[in-house]
Parts: C-alpha cells; structure tokens; sequence
C-alpha cells in the first residue's frame, strides 16, 4: 500500500489526490504494492475524501471482480448493495471512519457480476505526513461460506428443536402421571426414580426453549408482548418463585425505584431468572444473593450481585456470546451450554434496554440490565 512510516501517505500520491486524479499505486512504491498483493485473500483498497477509489489489490479483483482499471476512479459505493446505497451507508461509512478513527463493516456486498455476499472488515482515515486528511484505507474479507454454515446450523437447531418439542412434552405429562401414581403405593426408590426422571424433563425443556429461542433471535421473530407493570413487583415475584427452588439460598432485595415501566414482562423474567440462577450456580452455598432495583436517568436497572468464582477480564464481554461458557464453569464442572446469557442479551436489546457485568477474580459479579421507563403508547 502506498504509505510511508506510521500509516501516513506518501507525498507522491498526496499530492495526486489533492489535484483531484487518480493513480494507480502501482506506479509507486514496489515494496507496498508486493506486500498489499500478496494479501490476495484480502480486499484490501483506499479512497480518497470522497470515497473515490486510488488503489486495488488482487485480493479486490478476486473478491469483487473488477479489474484494477475498472475500479480506479470508481465510487466505492460500487460494492455496496442498492439497499444500503438508499441508505446513504456508504458515506455514513466515511463519516464515522474520519470521526472514530475506525469503522467496522459487516453486511452484504456486491461483486461486478450481480452475486450478493456477505464481508467483515475494517475501514481506517488516510493522514499524510502533516496529518492532513487525504482519504481512507479498507480491508474486507469473504465469510459467505461461514454465514451460509451458521445459517445451516441454525436452520437444524430450529427443525430439531420444534420436532422435539412434541415427545417432550408427552414425556413430561406420562412422567407426572407415573408420579402421581407412584406417592400412593410405589416404594422410595421408584418415588427417587420418578422425580429424578421430572427433574431431567424440566432441564431438557428449558434446554428446549433456550435453543426455540435462538432460532427466533436468528430469523429476527423474537416477538414481545408489552404491558405497564411495577418493576419491584415483578422483581419480587421472580425472586419468590426462585427462593421456592433454592429453598436453602438467601436473596436479599434493595428497592432503589418504584418506577412502573412497559415490557415483556414475561421475557423480562427469564432474564432475570437467569442472572439470579447463574448468581446460584457461580458462588458457594450459604453465600447470600443481592438483587437491586434503581433508577438511571430514563432507565430503570436491575443488578444481580454474588460473591463467588467472579469472571477475568480477559472473559467479561465474552460471556453474552452465543455456546460461550467461561472458563472458571468449565474447570469446576458446572453445567450449561452458554445459551442464556445470550438470550437474555437478546431480550433487553429488543426492549432497547443495555446488559452487562463488572466482575472480579474470586470476589464475585454484579450483572446489569437496564430497561427504559416509557409509558404506554
């Protein structure tokens, strides 16, 4: 690429810029042009203000399949869809690259061709050496073949699970029938076994619905049914419903609001069911549980805080992704396949709420959620 030392232009190509042509770069500087080529797995191209295309690598033959003297001169909103162009995502691009310094790209993409594809990449302000703006450098690569096997995947956990969902359930009701006959004349061991047996149903259930739950998430059907309800009241009504559960942990409540907010009141509780629970799972029996309700500006936030195996840094803004299970779960074999957390992220970025965690080494983790106070419409 044309740049001298620190990422800066080089004066040559600078100046071409600023009279408004536009040179191929690889009339300068070999050394660049040997190194940006050899990345020909990678899109890697610059631009000048206005988003004028200045330079083309094999990488961006390859990937978009138009020759460098096709390309130089072009826009380079040629690459972007007719949707995004509509959208002015091209230049909204620009912008933010010049003010954050960085920009990541992350949707579909069009080749010379027509073909539409998914690329993740980078965008990044080109200085020259008096730091004076003279355009932009981006690198972008293909990961159609990797969101078409996310897509698979996803199509299969969707199928496997709705198939599931009906012998499940007909398990769960011939095993609460066994039961009920099973406390009038089974034996101690039969009466185990059958409770046992109701005890791996409700977990393969809410295995169930986590997995029901990320297919929705990934076709975008994840549907809402909002009311006007007390946040203390539903707080205090999941907190109960656990401590019938957990009979021997202490979940102490510190009401900071009494503000009424519109949501998902059902989804709200599988997510504060899940911070409470995993708050359970992560810390030592007889250590208490605090739960909080305050209010932040136009939010109200809900915290869950335990004192025990606490989350590195290195792990904390991991946790919400889809299958992660931190490390310390791992090692102190504690169950989980790393759905719920995302899940419950899913479900407060749907309310336009914000969820996250601020944890410390065998200490413990608070875990937040804030939900926005909004009266009915």
């Amino acid at each position: 690429m044309p740049q001298s030392k620190k990422g800066k232009y080089s004066a040559r190509l600078s100046n071409a810029k600023e009279s408004g042509s536009h040179e191929s770069f690889r009339t300068h500087d070999s050394f660049y042009r040997m190194m940006v080529d050899s990345l020909n797995g990678y899109s890697v191209f610059t631009t000048d203000k206005k988003g004028n295309i200045s330079s083309w690598n094999t990488g961006s033959e390859k990937l978009f399949g138009y020759k460098e003297k096709e390309a130089i001169g072009k826009n380079f909103s040629i690459i972007f869809t007719d949707e995004d162009i509509k959208k002015s995502i091209p230049r909204k691009e620009l912008e933010m690259a010049e003010k954050k310094g960085k920009v990541i790209n992350e949707r579909n993409h069009v080749k010379k061709d027509g073909t539409i594809f998914w690329a993740s990449g980078l965008a990044y302000p080109l200085k020259d050496e008096k730091s004076i703006h003279r355009g932009f450098s981006f690198i972008l690569i293909d990961h159609s073949k990797e969101k078409e096997l996310d897509k698979r995947r996803d199509d299969f956990i969707s199928t496997a699970t709705h198939e599931l969902k009906t012998p499940i359930t007909s398990m769960k009701l011939f095993a609460e029938i066994v039961q009920r006959q099973t406390k009038k004349t089974g034996t101690k061991a039969e009466k185990e076994s059958v409770k046992e047996l109701s005890i791996q149903l409700d977990r393969l259930t809410a295995l169930m619905n986590y997995l029901l739950d990320v297919a929705k998430i990934q076709q975008g059907k994840l549907e809402l049914n909002k009311t006007s309800f007390n946040a203390n009241s539903f707080i205090e009504e999941t907190i109960l419903m656990i401590k019938n559960i957990s009979i021997n942990r202490t979940i102490n409540f510190t009401k900071n609001t009494d503000k009424k907010i519109y949501a998902d009141k059902e989804r709200l509780t599988q997510v504060l069911t899940n911070l409470i629970s995993n708050a359970i799972k992560y810390s030592a029996t007889g250590k208490e549980i605090i739960v909080n309700s305050a209010q932040n500006k136009n939010n109200v936030v809900v915290s869950v805080q335990d004192f025990g195996l606490g989350i590195p840094k290195s792990e904390q803004k991991l946790v919400f992704n889809r299958f992660y299970r931190a490390n310390s779960a791992i090692d102190h074999d504690i169950g989980g396949i790393g759905l719920g957390l995302y899940v419950a992220k899913q479900i407060v970025q749907a309310h336009h709420g914000r969820i996250w965690v601020k944890s410390v080494e065998q200490q413990g983790s608070t875990f937040y959620f804030s939900i926005p106070v909004k009266n009915r419409l």
